[in-house]
């Protein structure tokens, strides 16, 4: 499985449905990813693409809950999104700890700002790019 490095690109909203999307966008080309969200997810993911720190505290407790134990301690290594059979998206955080590496799955949206606010790299198998990525032309 080959993975591609991709940033937050944008999190819009489709006015015509209501419905949020975090936009990946692949390092070095013109390939994105759309992941649906709902908006309590748009809303985390916006808080941190602002830098808004009044809601740090509960940035905190949030990674917390996102891993079912305190990951605050550990290094946030990278992120990796995907897409098995059942087309909703998957995201694992590898992490470590105490030279120990592990990972945990975990919402998308909360993996993403996890990462965006951890400064971890955000990889996508190649598989989901085929899926459901789009490309632009060169």
């Amino acid at each position: 499985m080959a993975l591609k490095e991709c940033t937050i690109d944008s999190v819009t909203c489709n006015l015509r449905n209501r419905e949020w999307i975090i936009l990946l966008r692949e390092k070095d080309r013109e390939q994105y990813l759309p992941i649906c969200i709902g908006q309590n997810q748009a809303n985390i993911v916006k808080r941190e693409l602002v830098h808004d720190y009044k809601y740090y505290y509960e940035s905190k407790y949030y990674e917390r809950f996102l891993a079912g134990t305190d990951i605050f301690m550990s290094t946030l290594e990278s992120v990796i999104v995907g897409m098995p059979q059942d087309l909703l998206f998957r995201a694992k955080l590898l992490l470590k700890e105490s030279g120990n590496s592990f990972e945990i799955d975990c919402p998308v949206a909360g993996a993403l700002a996890l990462a965006f606010r951890r400064k971890a790299k955000i990889l996508v198998d190649e598989t989901t790019f085929q899926k459901a990525g789009i490309s632009l032309p060169e």
